[in-house]
């Protein structure tokens, strides 16, 4: 479990962008300091309930931190790339149709 997507590196990386110490995010977790210190440091996974928690602190989904990613592997991305662009076209005027010759 040493890939970037890793649950512990994800705990760490969004810990520091919110500007906690691991301290606090363990205070606002209501978990020991060691327990937290345990999870970051890729020793241990979260019980459900922490996991829950630690996406409400944070304002990720549990997916964030399981390491789950959407994929757009299976679209045809010429096919989205047109679809966007005539939804585009649709929502915004022609203004040189629009301006009276």
């Amino acid at each position: 479990m040493n890939t970037p997507n890793a649950f512990h590196f994800l705990l760490k990386q969004v810990r520091e962008e919110h500007g906690m110490t691991q301290v606090d995010a363990a205070k606002n977790l209501k978990i020991a300091r060691q327990t937290y210190l345990d999870l970051e440091y890729g020793k241990t996974l979260p019980r459900l309930d922490t996991l829950i928690t630690l996406s409400a602190l944070f304002n990720k989904s549990v997916a964030y931190f399981t390491g789950e990613r959407p994929s757009l592997d299976s679209f045809d991305t010429m096919e989205l790339f047109e679809e966007l662009q005539q939804r585009y076209l649709k929502k915004v005027p022609n203004i040189a149709e629009a301006v009276p010759h």
